[in-house]
């Protein structure tokens, strides 16, 4: 079930019904019990997969701790069976058109459902939290091994199961060991992320991605470069609101059940660097990175060379880590070639920064401000090509930006649908506040709650077209 449906909105207020009647030990088991029947309305088979992960993890979780006094070797099986689970199925994607390819000269003809491991959905979300449990247990920033149950709901829990935020378990155990309280405040709270979710990802982020057209992706040449670059800012756009509406929406839903979720977002095209953009965007999976890849390899880095600035500690860790960070996202060239272009720009950077003062961002004139926001958002557009277009899409797509020379503008509607998203992102940027919506009179709230209500229902039940959706989707 979608998490913008009409579905999955029966489901919560069913499992909210009985969550509220219910002790704390009982809504445990009752969360965890509702997150394994909305996994198994996805797949059966999903939800078997995880059920094997969370009893492995459990099991090396306990030998961790029993013997992190004397070497390392459940932590290395702990972490070598995740990443095993991991790898099976994304590197089944993978190989798959390289095996057809090799039996089709073979003369073996096989469709690719017959090569193709399904990937379950929120894998590579659940598999970085069971790292993260693993080591956290083995650096002794957890007090001992999770009760069953509360482990297994970490893994599972159903507003973050499928896309996250990715939560740590020292902070999320903690949660669920406690007694939950769900205040006024916290009502509020949750009503404002789940409409502006609701707004990023069904008026903005589904209008923009519908309104793309084929030719970026099949015939990049036969559009004109003002038409490809526009394009591509539409992609990047709508994907971000998609992500950060899911994410807005997942939270407030969480909020109901009294356990507050990571933020995963913070207006990231207010960036004025790649490092401040990571810890803008997907801020979960950049703490994660940085907190398990980038400083284990840069104290390893320390160790053999103090010195910061040889050549070894200033490339491989930012390197290995937007490397990692590619192949977390899938086992395609495309995705390879997207994290070695952006350990190069984080690589830059560093070096650009090398024997200068260090100025904050906020602290520079505002014209190099704005200079480097536009750059880090063009640099951002171009990792995006790489990654959805491949090497030699990439090559085609800068082969139409140069060679094609119509200054044809695409339908000028479109760019209607960039100014709710940067209003959106700007007003929180400014005020420093993501649910600023809360500061507005009660009448105010009261009929932007009703216009955004009216609006997302008619988007949603197809009352209404999106605006911009060209012919030939």
């Amino acid at each position: 079930m979608k998490i913008q449906s009409l579905t999955f909105f029966g489901f919560t207020v069913a499992v909210l019904v009985l969550y509220y009647l219910l002790s704390r030990k009982k809504q445990n088991l009752l969360l965890l019990t509702a997150s394994y029947v909305f996994y198994i309305t996805i797949s059966y088979y999903f939800a078997l997969i995880l059920m094997a992960v969370t009893l492995g993890n459990y099991f090396l979780g306990r030998k961790v701790y029993a013997y992190r006094d004397t070497g390392k070797k459940w932590l290395l099986a702990g972490i070598g069976f995740n990443l095993l689970a991991l790898c099976f199925f994304k590197a089944a994607h993978f190989f798959v058109p390289d095996a057809l390819s090799l039996l089709s000269r073979l003369g073996i003809n096989i469709q690719a459902q017959g090569l193709n491991i399904l990937l379950p959905i929120g894998l590579s979300f659940y598999v970085l939290q069971a790292i993260s449990y693993l080591v956290d247990l083995y650096r002794k920033q957890i007090p001992g091994p999770a009760h069953f149950l509360d482990f297994a709901l970490y893994l599972a829990y159903f507003p973050k199961l499928t896309a996250g935020p990715i939560e740590r378990p020292r902070t999320f155990l903690a949660k669920l060991s406690r007694r939950r309280v769900v205040d006024n405040k916290i009502l509020s709270k949750s009503f404002t992320l789940i409409i502006i979710g609701l707004i990023r990802k069904i008026v903005i982020a589904d209008t923009l991605l519908l309104a793309i057209p084929a030719k970026l992706m099949k015939a990049p040449l036969e559009l004109s470069p003002l038409e490809l670059v526009t394009w591509v800012a539409v992609y990047l756009v709508g994907i971000y609101n998609d992500f950060c509406g899911y994410t807005n929406i997942v939270r407030g839903v969480s909020g109901f059940f009294g356990i507050e979720l990571s933020r995963n977002f913070i207006n990231p095209f207010f960036s004025r660097n790649f490092t401040e953009f990571w810890n803008r965007w997907h801020v979960t999976l950049s703490l994660w990175l940085r907190d398990y890849i980038y400083f284990p390899i840069g104290r390893a880095l320390a160790r053999r060379s103090p010195r910061r600035n040889t050549p070894a500690n200033i490339i491989l860790p930012p390197l290995l880590t937007m490397l990692a960070s590619g192949l977390w996202h899938g086992f395609g060239l495309n995705f390879i070639a997207w994290g070695v272009l952006m350990g190069i720009f984080l690589i830059g950077e560093r070096l650009l920064s090398l024997g200068r003062p260090l100025i904050a961002p906020d602290k520079r004139p505002f014209y190099r401000q704005a200079a480097a926001m536009v750059t880090v958002s063009l640099l951002t557009m171009v990792s995006l090509i790489v990654g959805i277009m491949g090497v030699s899409g990439t090559v085609r797509f800068f082969a139409g930006l140069f060679s094609n020379l119509k200054w044809v503008l695409p339908d000028s509607r479109v760019f209607i649908m960039f100014f709710p998203s940067f209003w959106l992102d700007l007003i929180q940027h400014r005020r420093k506040d993501e649910l600023f919506f809360l500061s507005y009179p009660l009448i105010g709230r009261a009929l932007l709650l009703a216009f955004a209500i009216l609006t997302i229902f008619l988007f949603s039940q197809s009352r209404i077209p999106a605006p911009f959706v060209y012919q030939g989707f």
